[in-house]
């Protein structure tokens, strides 16, 4: 019998796997020209606009030889943020500060990528210099305060001194020019924050426990409309909807439960290790942020420029948002058990490794994003793509490992995951 517990592991460990995805084709909408590959970055993510419709009249919003005002004396003494990446491990930062969500984390990644990437397509449009670091900050500014409006006074100090860093350059940035930078990357993100007030993720939603023998929490459910807030590429939530689970008392069910209780009853302390590993709760910068400090060290490692790097992380903050919406539009309208609620009448003593959390089982949350976020990755990095395949699988693993989902929950999670990406990449 523990022969036969352990193969039954070995094919729950192994079950789940991302489905490398083919470069999208010509027909991918991009606002740039064709770029040579760098340092083995692929280059099917064009920089191309996500919320900004148009470029043109971004650029005749902002006066074209704006008063600075308010100049600093001396330059930064702390340390300034240059680059989308500095920008976006502040993002991070307060994700966990405050304790957001897997679907508000996905949703604000987003948003902030979009902004600089945007902010830095529009510039390249301008018929001028402009400064990258200011514009960045710009776009920075509007997003972060509106989202951590209790950070607003630190987030001010670090947008200051971005905005006039080119002041204390070898060769100085005239004030003028950082300045018009500046309020251009400013109205792209007035723009994206005008977009994120009407997105519905503030709406409220009823929600209607289900039947006996179906998915109930004595806490307060997580995001039960998330699946109706906006998407930016994907139609809508509904988009993709996955295959109804079987009905418990069928034999797909049995056979379900059946893995799920002898694969319990081997669990090592390894396994625990990687499911506390993923487990990425409240508090932490979430799956989705987990994948995004994945994506800045691939892309600094690659050396990927200003650009390239933006695109990259839009590429990834739509698909981690998108992802979100249709996930959780899958997971209430199942609204499927999850495993502790059957464990707790067959093993009352039984524990999940790590907490099971407040909404549906099916499918892992979990699984969309990390398969997602691999395929969008091993696009533009396909010589790391056996890497980023072993990690979406890990992650998957460790949350039927954990004792929180089904390992159908697993592979349709991952199955959504590439879908959402296979969409967003060749539209």
């Amino acid at each position: 019998m523990r022969i036969i517990q352990l193969c039954i592991l070995f094919v729950l460990l192994t079950a789940c796997a991302v489905s490398p995805m083919p470069v999208p084709t010509s027909n991918q909408s991009t606002s740039a020209s064709t770029r040579a590959p760098v340092s083995g970055f692929n280059n099917p993510l064009e920089p191309r606009l996500w919320l900004i419709d148009d470029a043109a009249e971004v650029l005749a919003t902002v006066a074209s030889d704006p008063v600075p005002e308010n100049l600093p004396s001396s330059p930064a003494t702390g340390i300034v943020h240059r680059f989308t990446t500095d920008w976006i491990k502040t993002s991070l930062r307060y994700i966990a500060r405050d304790g957001l969500p897997p679907t508000r984390a996905a949703r604000e990644l987003m948003l902030v990528s979009v902004a600089l990437n945007d902010a830095l397509v529009v510039g390249s449009e301008a018929k001028e210099t402009i400064d990258q670091v200011a514009l960045l900050a710009g776009a920075a500014w509007p997003v972060l305060r509106y989202l951590h409006p209790q950070h607003s006074d630190n987030i001010d100090r670090s947008v200051y001194d971005a905005r006039w860093y080119g002041l204390w350059r070898r060769e100085p940035v005239p004030a003028v020019q950082l300045e018009r930078s500046f309020q251009i990357g400013r109205a792209v993100g007035e723009q994206v924050v005008t977009w994120a007030q009407a997105d519905g993720s503030d709406a409220v939603r009823e929600v209607t426990l289900p039947a006996v023998g179906a998915w109930y929490t004595d806490k307060l459910p997580l995001d039960p409309h998330w699946g109706d807030v906006k998407t930016v590429l994907i139609p809508s939530g509904d988009a993709i909807i996955l295959p109804p689970p079987p009905d418990w008392a069928s034999d797909s069910m049995e056979k379900e439960r059946t893995t799920f209780l002898a694969a319990q009853q081997v669990i090592t302390d390894e396994h625990r290790e990687l499911a506390w590993k993923w487990h990425a709760d409240v508090g932490t910068v979430t799956v989705p942020g987990l994948w995004f400090e994945t994506a800045i060290t691939m892309a600094v490692v690659g050396n990927l420029d200003e650009v390239q790097t933006a695109s990259l992380l839009a590429y990834l903050g739509v698909t981690m948002h998108d992802t979100a919406v249709v996930c959780w539009h899958n997971k209430y309208l199942y609204g499927f058990v999850r495993p502790e609620q059957w464990m707790a009448l067959i093993e009352s003593d039984w524990r999940p490794t790590v907490p099971t959390p407040p909404h549906p089982s099916y499918p892992s949350g979990h699984a969309a994003f990390s398969s997602a976020a691999a395929n969008v990755l091993m696009i533009a990095f396909p010589k790391h793509k056996d890497m980023l395949v072993a990690q979406a699988a890990d992650a998957t693993r460790s949350r039927i490992i954990g004792g929180v989902h089904w390992v159908m929950d697993g592979m349709q999670g991952m199955a959504l995951g590439r879908d959402v990406a296979q969409y967003i990449l060749t539209h």
